[in-house]
């Protein structure tokens, strides 16, 4: 009713002017419809005068022809009915037809009366018939014409909106994710039920829909795509949030303070979707910045940003494009094409993991902290130090960049498996040259060399002019000579935007350049495992049920949670979630990266069956690095007031276990085992639960 009320009230003048038609078709002798037509007039044309009175009318005519539809139809109706009502004011008593044939003559000219009214010249029927083809023929025609104009003049630059659009994802700014992200919604849905996409952008329209086109040549039909700020809340309302499935805040690229207004945009979409009882709502936020990224993991996030009065409205995913690429090079969820930092070559050897890092901007700050979680290898003796992983990063700006890096990951350096290094050169300069030499002739040693510099075209050139040492190498064959084979032990990296033009050739060289893979590009970069949370809190939900409290049931019930969740499933997984909802992004985290490791740990089980101890100490130096990572230092270097040593503090970042792994407690070692004999179980147990319940698992509680 209220909308009715609002609508009522906006086209009241347009209601007059169509009651007014209808009466002067249906009466067009009545004098006394005349009086009332001219009244409305007085009071419309008083109307206009009054608001606006101090406005250039030529200025009211343009703004009135570019509200739309509804706009430039009263327009021409008013224009029409005054040219009628004068009209048929004068000549409506002339005859006993005069009105009717007055308004057949105005409406349509063709069929002009051929004669006079009641006995006068016809200059009236020509009159009428003039008025007829400038008035209402040229003023029909040219409003037609120009709502047409309008409306495809609004579509093209994100001007129009769609109400009626449900069930469908929101993606808000447009950035270097976009494309690969419509590709990834692309591959959830069989061909012809894609739900719509609506995309929101401040910037050009028509360019970003032919960049789309480009990429996507067939993504175009399910695409709308709105202009507006993300800022604007009149603007987020146009996206119909209360009935979407999905959204994504991109943030718009290269945007000032992108980062933080993504994070506020998504509070907005909480408070507009509060205002319905929809469903929770999945939003998953970009952070571009490896800072803000790393800040926003260590925090808890207001429960004002996701829930409204102990409801919760609306689930937060952070991300960031460019760990994403990390982990799908080396992690558990890597693309097909690329191989590991070690090989699968570090069980009972004394080989090494040599990384070496050229650039480090947001990519390759991203890359080091990848390699900081996983390279934990069975080979590493915590004793001696024998056989740690070296990582190397190399930047001519490194006097600028590693203060800050130091003081926001000032504690990577308690990682004893790994041997940090950062250089001021250019991988071109001699000393570097010669430590990539030396590493790649190495038999000990297994190198990877990741060129992340900013300039695509600059980082080909900086790998193909790398040692010819990193190509191939010179061996003696069985003959006695010598022979100039591949060099298999190393793998070069270079960061590219598009898998095209010199990338595309790289990729079909099998020669020279075999090792040599592309990396970064924009198609890529979304992967719906890479943002899902059913595995991670699935481990959260083992470990609190093994060691904590929390449960709907009494634990005693099921020997594990694993049982627990295969009697009783659902509610088994609604005790997940709501043990997962509460926890700050730091435990949330820590969950997800544990996920990181167990394609290493599945390479080397079978090897190491007859001492999996060497697992479980990979698994404590994984999670060793992880808290230096996030910042905790070893609490025995405090004493306590009454002598003591080894706390754990969340608020000062101490923890008494960051120490080797043969000192931890023998109930410490057991969590560490844990994680990798049930790395099986926490896989079958998600997969279950995706194909039970769908990807997007929070969609199901309230």
């Amino acid at each position: 009713m209220k909308t009715i009320l609002t609508l009522v009230s906006n086209i009241w003048r347009e209601l007059l002017l169509i009651t007014y038609a209808l009466l002067l078709f249906f009466f067009p002798e009545n004098k006394n419809i005349l009086i009332i037509g001219a009244i409305i007039l007085l009071a419309i044309l008083v109307r206009f005068l009054v608001k606006y009175h101090s406005k250039p009318a030529k200025f009211v005519l343009d703004q009135t022809l570019a509200k739309g539809i509804w706009g430039q139809l009263g327009l021409a109706l008013s224009a029409f009915l005054v040219v009628f009502d004068v009209a048929a004011s004068i000549y409506v008593y002339k005859g006993k037809n005069g009105g009717s044939m007055a308004f057949a003559d105005l409406v349509s000219p063709v069929t002009m009366q051929k004669t006079a009214y009641n006995g006068d010249v016809a200059i009236f029927p020509i009159i009428m018939y003039l008025l007829g083809v400038v008035v209402f023929t040229g003023l029909v025609v040219a409003t037609i014409n120009r709502i047409a104009a309008t409306r495809a003049d609004n579509y093209k630059l994100g001007h129009s909106t769609y109400r009626n659009i449900n069930g469908h994802y929101i993606i808000i700014g447009y950035g270097e994710t976009c494309v690969p992200l419509i590709a990834n919604l692309q591959k959830r849905h069989p061909i012809g039920r894609m739900p719509y996409i609506i995309i929101l952008t401040s910037q050009n329209v028509p360019d970003i829909r032919r960049h789309i086109q480009t990429q996507l040549p067939d993504a175009e039909k399910n695409i709308v795509i709105y202009s507006g700020n993300l800022n604007s809340e009149n603007q987020l309302l146009r996206l119909n949030i209360h009935s979407a499935r999905e959204v994504f805040v991109l943030g718009e690229k290269e945007g000032s303070g992108r980062d933080s207004m993504n994070l506020e945009c998504a509070k907005k979409i909480k408070e507009i979707r509060q205002r319905s009882n929809a469903a929770i709502l999945r939003i998953n936020v970009q952070f571009d910045k490896a800072m803000s990224y790393s800040t926003i993991k260590q925090i808890t996030i207001p429960k004002d940003y996701y829930s409204h009065n102990g409801r919760q409205i609306t689930y937060l995913r952070p991300f960031n494009f460019f760990e994403n690429w990390a982990r799908m090079l080396w992690g558990t969820y890597a693309l097909d094409g690329y191989r590991t930092l070690d090989r699968g070559q570090m069980a009972e050897n004394n080989k090494h993991v040599h990384l070496v890092i050229v650039g480090l901007n947001n990519m390759g700050v991203a890359l080091l902290l990848e390699a900081l979680r996983l390279c934990h290898y069975p080979n590493y003796d915590e004793r001696t130090g024998a056989n740690k992983t070296i990582i190397t990063v190399v930047d001519n700006n490194m006097d600028d960049l590693l203060p800050l890096l130091k003081s926001r990951y000032h504690t990577i350096n308690q990682i004893p498996d790994i041997e940090l290094q950062f250089l001021k050169n250019r991988v071109e300069d001699p000393d570097v040259r010669q430590t990539l030499k030396l590493s790649a002739t190495s038999p000990d040693t297994i190198l990877t060399v990741a060129i992340c510099l900013n300039d695509p075209d600059l980082n080909l050139s900086t790998a193909l002019s790398l040692p010819d040492q990193l190509f191939f190498n010179i061996v003696r064959n069985p003959k006695g000579y010598d022979q100039v084979v591949p060099n298999s032990n190393v793998e070069i990296l270079v960061r590219q935007q598009m898998q095209t033009g010199m990338a595309e050739l790289l990729s079909n060289e099998n020669d020279r350049y075999h090792n040599i893979k592309v990396f970064g590009t924009l198609d890529k970069g979304m992967d719906d495992r890479l943002v899902d949370d059913i595995m991670p809190m699935i481990i959260n939900a083992f470990y609190t049920y093994s060691y904590g409290n929390g449960f709907s049931i009494d634990t005693s019930k099921y020997p594990s949670f694993f049982e627990y969740a295969n009697a009783e499933p659902q509610r088994a997984l609604a005790d997940a979630y709501h043990l997962w909802i509460p926890l700050n992004e730091d435990m949330r985290f820590a969950n997800r990266y544990q996920i990181e490791i167990y394609r290493t740990y599945k390479t080397y089980r079978q090897q190491l069956e007859n001492n999996p101890a060497i697992l479980y100490q990979m698994e404590h130096l994984r999670w060793l690095a992880d808290r230096c990572i996030t910042g905790y230092s070893d609490s025995h270097t405090f004493v306590n007031p009454d002598g003591s040593t080894g706390i754990k503090d969340k608020r000062l970042k101490l923890h008494f276990d960051i120490i080797p792994y043969h000192k931890l407690t023998e109930g410490e070692k057991d969590k560490d085992k844990n994680v990798v004999v049930n790395l099986d179980k926490v896989s079958a147990l998600a997969e279950s639960c995706r194909r039970q319940f769908g990807s997007n698992l929070f969609a199901i509680f309230k």
